[in-house]
């Protein structure tokens, strides 16, 4: 059975990797736990003398766990020397010890089997060994975390200490170098023996705060090293502003060219020791950009991502990271050939030195013994005791107190998170507080109350911050916190968090009451906010307290300013300020000693519905092992993708089970072309089509009309083109919209018979009562029988051109289902109806057919344009609607077991989905090719004009402009409204006199609007009118144009209340009068802010508003475009009025 296609993407890479380990195989072996040099030569029939002389071996009997030992390839009768003329650079490297010396971490009192530089040591003395050609770097976070703040008034902290003790070459500050006041930098800096670097840190008067580079020579090799840290320490500090004073960053890319530049020509070897990881964060670029923009870089050693990679290059610059806390040691052997003037570098072999199993070095941790016992001690003094334990199950899963699959404390309210926002509410006397957590497995068990309990449950050093926020901005915050989810989807059974956010960046709020609707996109999930039972009013103001690091975050938001602050702990209390302290002094001042669990259960996920007959079945996989819940690419966010049933099924986890998926669009219009305003394009719904077909053949693609009317890359052929893209894209079926009948029947009926699948309509009837076109199909999908009827709205006789439907009769969609669906639920497993129905008013909509036909598994809608992220269901049926214009695919999930449907779900792969994903290349042409050939018809000469057509942007959108006019003229004509209306955003550029081609009047209106006339009251029109002259005399998209009416408002009003008169055929409109309005589909759905008109009845529907303006010109001209004040501004002449007034009382 097929995997999904991301998982069978993995393989292959996985595949290919494993093929080129095989062939690395032959010539290298991985040094494991025992091994000594003579039995790895035996088991190559080698000796073992000759072994070492071909890996120069200083000292044979000394290798390492992880060590490469290079193997002669078959036929090598001789070890190979090193050439004369080469000479080879080891370039070691770490990063992100974070206070780590000892494998050892104190804030949990246990060992680390893979941590520290006492391991690393070890590493580096047989690097050594083997050659004095050994650069050793460290890459920053060196000095913060484990227990190492202990050690801050030390005249050398240990952590430099240790790296001078082993003899570091550079040391590149990182952004937690920064944690502390500038002193402490700035001793930290003095104090290390080698070069410190930073080439993108500044003093105020412009010269670099530590060297930007360092120059190192070996055997006359000069290898450049230069060093780059994450510009935003100004943000992330920027609730203590004394940590980085007195000094300025720059752009990592910006920096990177600068001194590549100045050092041009005084290097053989150009290295990166990066305080950085491959990918940006926060708006700043990562190491991969600045390979890209500075490819001269021959190697770039990264950190910051605590993620280990050895096998990545990007633009030719290889790339290396060691992880974090000492796993690995960070290795690139160079081999540069001497030339007659030069030394060229020929070859780079990166790679990561494990330290789990390497033993520490014996010498160091006798040296640095005097931190360990500091640390221990410290971690274990006791400050109190704790009742009970803070959280029961603290994986929510398996119920284990170590995370293997997704953390309690964010998924649910836990007793910690209260305990710490308590803690912070407390202090600051704020109204509202934050807090996340830092460490997957934190918690607070019964028993002693010691330090490295709080140093375990809070990771960072931070202090609390007690600031002003209005309550707009508090909502503002916590739809970004709340970010962190994905979106939840049919088949899903657990939550999961989004890959590129950390944790420690999803905050958990007290003192308010709360949901979390993970069904909504980001940014709109909050619901249900309460304040002792009063909704957060957005104008007040309220307290709340935050972290330091969270501070700098709402400032680079714009959610609050420097001086919204009013409490500082730090200024308060120094040292003492620090959360974790102030967690122990709460515990013991507050609470006698006593720190018991209490939970108020203040906020829920809701928006998921978990419930499925396979959930329990698919959670024991997870608990067995049998499913393992993924990380994000670097490992620092757990739980990246959610346990969906239907995703197990495909991936042939339930055998007795079978998946069908039905991808589907409707009203798209013709925009095949990926555009701003518009959708994805058809080259990547050809792209989502395959992916998806890839996952699981049992896949189906289904439209659901009006596919082929509406943007000029379609209508110029009558549809035709329209085919010819959709027979590319593999559609199994559609129905036909309403806008299909824009073209006569013949015309209809040729597009059906060039289509490479059925077009169903089984309520159309020919005047002799048969079929006007194929009522059902039924698929037969790998044994699942797929029955897909379609329907089309009856309103199709006056919403298209009445001509265009003579001769037939649109039958009842529900009485026809009525009669349709029980023989086809006799054929087939699951019944599929495809209509062109829409949910906006009337009784023909998909919502009567749900409630008056049963047996139906999911309607797949069109017409009225509506988006269902994840359906409706209605009367227990799902309906699925995807939008238009390309801007979603839809998505239906069935499970069935023995020919029945256990489950159906429906979700959307959107616009935004598709962003970073090509354009398969046989539809991407097709289009090519299309556009060229209506670029021969767009040059086709189609009216004329004896004067200037204005349409330029500022005259649109601030008054009447003859174009403008001849737009809304033609509307009224068109249609035989009482009056039409579009907006000036919608009118592009102006029209030259003399001829006018095709492809002008298309470049004035882009956009492929139709034509729609609705039935509103005048109270409706006095209101449009307001909402499009709301910021008069600035420029605004709303602007309206008019026909039909004359409007008079005075600007010098509110806006609201600007409307003075408003006159149809003469007479004031009447505001409970009933009048019918021509404007465009835009606008009717509610765009430019026009929501009057959002669920208008439409009374009628024409053609793309560029052909019924051509028509208009052909055949009146363009005399009723003249200016005739038809929306006039009286404000000046009120103003005359009164200063008349004033002069004859004077």
């Amino acid at each position: 059975m097929k995997k999904r296609l991301s998982f069978l993407l993995t393989f292959i890479m996985l595949l290919t990797m494993v093929m080129q380990v095989g062939v690395s195989a032959q010539s290298t072996y991985t040094v494991k736990e025992g091994d000594v040099l003579w039995r790895i030569a035996r088991q190559y029939d080698m000796d073992w003398e000759d072994l070492a002389k071909y890996n120069n071996l200083a000292n044979p009997h000394l290798i390492y766990v992880g060590q490469q030992i290079k193997i002669p390839t078959a036929g090598e009768e001789e070890v190979a020397e090193v050439k004369s003329n080469e000479v080879q650079i080891s370039l070691l490297a770490t990063s992100d010890l974070h206070g780590r010396i000892y494998p050892y971490e104190y804030a949990i009192d246990s060992a680390d089997a893979d941590a520290g530089l006492a391991k690393i040591q070890t590493l580096v003395k047989a690097e050594r060994a083997a050659s004095d050609n050994v650069i050793l770097m460290d890459l920053g976070d060196t000095v913060q975390d484990n227990s190492a703040e202990l050690f801050n008034a030390d005249p050398v902290h240990p952590m430099i200490k240790a790296l001078n003790y082993m003899d570091y070459d550079t040391w590149t500050i990182g952004n937690h170098e920064f944690n502390f006041e500038k002193s402490f930098l700035d001793n930290n800096v003095n104090t290390f023996n080698g070069s410190v670097l930073g080439a993108n840190i500044y003093k105020t008067d412009g010269s670099y705060y530590v060297k930007p580079y360092t120059i190192i020579e070996k055997e006359g090799v000069r290898v450049a090293i230069v060093g780059l840290l994450p510009p935003h320490i100004d943000t992330w500090e920027a609730a203590a502003p004394q940590h980085f004073e007195g000094l300025a960053f720059e752009g990592t890319v910006e920096s990177a060219k600068k001194t590549v530049a100045a050092i041009a020509g005084q290097y053989d070897i150009l290295v990166g020791a990066f305080h950085l990881g491959k990918d940006g964060e926060h708006g700043y670029e990562g190491a991969s950009a600045v390979a890209q923009a500075v490819p001269e870089f021959d190697v770039i050693f990264m950190g910051h991502a605590h993620e280990k990679l050895a096998d990545l290059k990007v633009n030719g610059v290889t790339m290396i990271e060691p992880g974090a806390y000492g796993a690995a040691l960070s290795k690139a052997d160079i081999v540069v050939t001497k030339t007659a003037d030069k030394f060229e570098v020929t070859s780079i072999t990166p790679s990561n030195i494990e330290t789990s199993g390497v033993e520490a070095d014996a010498d160091m941790l006798a040296e640095f013994k005097y931190v360990h016992d500091a640390s221990l001690a410290d971690a274990n003094t006791v400050v109190g005791s704790i009742s009970a334990d803070y959280i029961e199950n603290v994986d929510y899963i398996t119920g284990e107190a170590n995370v293997t699959t997704m953390p309690t404390s964010q998924v649910e309210d836990t007793a910690l998170i209260d305990l710490i926002n308590e803690v912070q509410l407390f202090y600051t006397e704020a109204d509202v507080s934050s807090a996340a957590t830092f460490t997957n497995n934190m918690n607070l068990v019964a028993g002693e109350f010691k330090k490295k309990d709080v140093a375990y449950i809070y990771k960072y050093p931070n202090t609390l911050m007690g600031v002003n926020i209005t309550g707009a901005n508090l909502k503002k915050y916590m739809e970004w916190s709340a970010s962190y989810y994905n979106t939840y989807v049919p088949g899903d059974v657990t939550v999961s968090f989004d890959p590129n956010i950390r944790g420690y960046n999803y905050d958990m709020f007290a003192g308010v009451t709360y949901d979390i609707d993970i069904s909504q996109p980001s940014g709109s999930r909050i619901t249900n906010l309460l304040m002792n039972g009063v909704a957060i009013d957005d104008a007040k103001t309220y307290k709340l307290a935050v972290n330091n690091y969270r501070f700098g975050t709402l400032l680079g938001l714009e959610l609050v300013t420097e001086a919204d602050k009013y409490y500082d702990s730090y200024s308060e209390m120094q040292d003492a300020g620090r959360i974790r302290d102030l967690i122990i002094k709460y515990i013991v001042d507050e609470k006698a000693g006593v720190a018991t669990p209490s939970l108020d259960n203040n906020w829920k996920i809701i928006g998921n519905e978990f419930e499925h007959p396979l959930k329990a079945e698919a959670l024991e996989m997870v608990k067995s092992g049998a499913i393992e819940i993924p990380t994000s690419e670097d490992g620092r966010t757990p739980n990246v993708k959610s346990v969906n049933v239907y995703d197990l099924i495909k991936d042939g986890k339930f055998t007795e089970y079978q998946s069908l998926t039905l991808l589907h669009t409707n009203d798209m219009h013709g925009f095949f072309v990926e555009g701003q305003y518009d959708g994805m394009g058809a080259a990547k719904l050809k792209t989502v089509f395959d992916m998806y077909k890839g996952m699981s053949a049992n896949t189906l693609v289904l439209d659901a009309g009006d596919a082929t009317q509406g943007a000029n890359l379609v209508t110029l052929s009558k549809g035709e083109k329209a085919i010819e893209v959709l027979n590319a894209l593999g559609y199994d079926a559609m129905t036909t919209g309403n806008h299909e009948f824009d073209y006569d029947q013949a015309q209809l009926l040729k597009n059906v018979s060039m289509a490479d699948f059925p077009v169903l309509a089984a309520n159309v009837k020919k005047a002799d009562g048969t079929d006007f076109l194929t009522p059902y199909v039924i698929k037969d999908v790998n044994g699942i029988k797929v029955a897909i009827f379609g329907l089309i709205t009856p309103d199709t006789t006056f919403l298209s051109h009445p001509d265009n439907s003579v001769g037939l009769t649109f039958e009842d969609p529900a009485a026809v289902a009525a009669t349709l669906v029980p023989s086809l639920r006799a054929q087939a497993d699951v019944v599929v109806a495809l209509v062109h129905l829409g949910d906006e008013g009337g009784v023909y909509t998909s919502s009567n057919l749900a409630t008056n036909v049963t047996g139906i598994d999911v309607i797949i809608d069109g017409h009225s344009h509506s988006t269902y992220p994840n359906g409706n269901v209605v009367n227990g049926t799902l309906i699925a609607s995807a939008g238009e214009k390309t801007k979603n695919v839809g998505i239906i999930e069935f499970a069935l077991k023995d020919g029945a449907v256990i489950s159906n779900g429906a979700r959307l792969f959107t616009k935004a989905m598709s962003l970073n994903i090509e354009g398969e290349p046989t539809v991407a042409a097709l289009i090519e090719t299309i556009k060229a050939e209506n670029a021969v018809i767009e040059n086709e000469v189609v009216a004329t004009t004896p004067e200037v057509l204005l349409g330029e942007r500022d005259d649109v959108r601030t008054g009447e402009t003859n174009l403008g006019n001849l737009i809304a003229e033609s509307l009224l004509d068109i249609s035989g409204a009482d009056v039409a209306l579009t907006n000036g955003g919608g009118i592009r550029t102006s029209i030259n006199a003399g001829d006018i081609t095709k492809g002008e009047v298309l470049t004035v209106l882009p956009f492929g609007n139709t034509v729609r006339v609705i039935e509103l009251t005048g109270a409706d029109l006095v209101a449009a009118i307001e909402n499009g002259i709301t910021d008069y005399p600035e420029a605004k998209g709303a602007f309206p144009h008019i026909a039909g009416m004359m409007v008079e408002f005075d600007s010098s009003k509110d806006a609201g209340s600007r409307v003075t008169s408003l006159k149809i055929a003469g007479e004031e409109v009447d505001t409970t009068a009933t009048y019918t309005l021509a404007t465009n589909d835009y606008l009717v759905a509610g765009g430019d802010g026009y929501t009057m008109f959002t669920g208008k009845k439409v009374v009628a529907e024409f053609g793309a508003m560029d052909e019924v303006l051509i028509d208009f010109i052909n055949a009146s001209g363009t005399g009723k475009g003249a200016i005739t004040d038809r929306i006039k501004d009286i404000a000046e002449l009120t103003s005359a009025f009164f200063y008349e007034l004033f002069d004859i009382a004077a």
